[in-house]
């Protein structure tokens, strides 16, 4: 069994009390058992300024996580806070390492680092919990992460954040964090092991109405890069429906999230979020995750109201499951930026709502990593989104 506890500061100009004050906080909430783990979101300031370092000198068990834009705890919530989720546990052991040189060789140095740490624990592997950073590497869709860890892995849930800062088209601020290091463009994690159980919930977006008569199809595409729909080139299509002038995606339109549809390999359809950020010399459209042909899109809506009610229904949900130690939280930070005039109100609502008893940090993220339920024998398939609200309980 876990137990766990959310802990914070916002002390950023004196390091050493900052690490004090989330110690306390700490001591206060929980008695640490024999292996511990802590999952680290906060502003890219903190890191900057050094507290990794000081902080698992401090604490002295393994850390894990990176960077993001607003944060909710259970006793805190603020677009500018250090918050920890620390889990301990007598019967489940957690790995947690880090690549080398993911830039070069992500396939190599994610394979290097996992077969290291799949040796950590005799006890059988439960979950893989992932913290890449967004790159401006335009060949490297998420769904890279979520193949590769599968293939090391096995058969286990993989779930995660791209580790995002303010700077919404580039986050060149954006870093990951493991013990006392911070990196740019590594990814960290922890392999969790032994007697945990995770759940795990999505919400997506609705469909926009009355954007298209028809539902178009990928006709041609390759991982990333959808090259036509309808038999046309992306682009054209993109203009024919408003959506792009001149080769470029129309003014106001710096992301288009498009709901795809398509049938597993056994023959079941799922749906998820894809982003399309722009189209290439070629005129195609170059989305952050993989879309194959064959499958059906629509445009989803980002109107405030439709992402506040599926964030209500998410935590509504979670409110209804029993045996629940821990809950994390990733919402895509265009999320918050479409909420508009109240930025903290997806989180105020689970902050506000999720059942007291239930130990948790919210925060955003820039390309979400989730199973999603296929299937009603409750099998799971691990995906990347975009646009999303994950959950994963333990």
């Amino acid at each position: 069994m876990i137990r766990t506890a959310s802990v914070q500061t916002y002390i950023i100009d004196d390091i050493e009390l900052a690490c004090r004050e989330l110690q306390e906080q700490l001591n206060e909430k929980l008695s640490l058992l024999s292996n511990s783990v802590g999952i680290v979101q906060c502003d890219p300031e903190f890191i900057e300024s050094g507290i990794m370092e000081s902080l698992h000198s401090r604490l002295r068990f393994p850390l894990v996580g990176g960077t993001t834009v607003s944060i909710a705890t259970n006793d805190e919530i603020d677009n500018y806070m250090f918050s920890m989720l620390v889990l301990t546990s007598d019967d489940v052991e957690f790995a947690v390492s880090h690549t080398t040189g993911l830039v070069d060789d992500y396939a190599g140095a994610i394979e290097r680092s996992m077969k290291a740490s799949l040796n950590d624990s005799e006890k059988p592997l439960k979950m893989a919990l992932v913290f890449p950073t967004v790159t401006d590497n335009e060949d490297l869709p998420g769904d890279i992460y979520v193949e590769i860890v599968e293939s090391l892995c096995g058969d286990v849930p993989v779930f995660g954040t791209l580790s995002v800062n303010d700077a919404v088209e580039k986050f060149e601020r954006s870093m990951s964090v493991c013990n006392g290091k911070a990196f740019k463009s590594e990814l960290t994690y922890v392999l969790i092991f032994g007697n945990v159980s995770p759940r795990f919930f999505v919400a997506a977006v609705p469909p926009q109405s009355n954007v298209i008569d028809t539902v178009p199809m990928i006709t041609r595409s390759e991982g990333h890069i959808v090259k036509e729909i309808n038999d046309m080139l992306a682009v054209k299509y993109f203009e024919n429906i408003g959506f792009a002038i001149n080769g470029k995606l129309a003014s106001g339109i710096n992301f288009v999230p498009l709901l795809v549809t398509m049938q597993d390999s056994g023959g079941v359809n799922r749906t998820f979020v894809r982003a399309v950020i722009g189209f290439d010399s070629n005129g195609f459209a170059v989305c952050r995750g993989k879309i194959p042909e064959g499958a059906q899109i629509a445009f989803a809506s980002l109107q405030a109201a439709d992402i506040l009610a599926a964030t209500s229904e998410i935590v509504t949900q979670i409110n209804q499951e029993q045996d629940v130690a821990a809950a994390l939280f990733f919402s895509c930070i265009i999320r918050q930026l479409s909420i508009g005039s109240d930025p903290l109100k997806e989180l105020t609502i689970i902050k506000d709502s999720l059942r007291a008893d239930i130990p948790f940090v919210a925060s955003y993220s820039g390309g979400e990593i989730s199973p999603i339920i296929c299937n009603i024998q409750s099998s799971y398939k691990n995906s990347f989104h975009n646009y999303s609200l994950i959950a994963c309980l333990l």
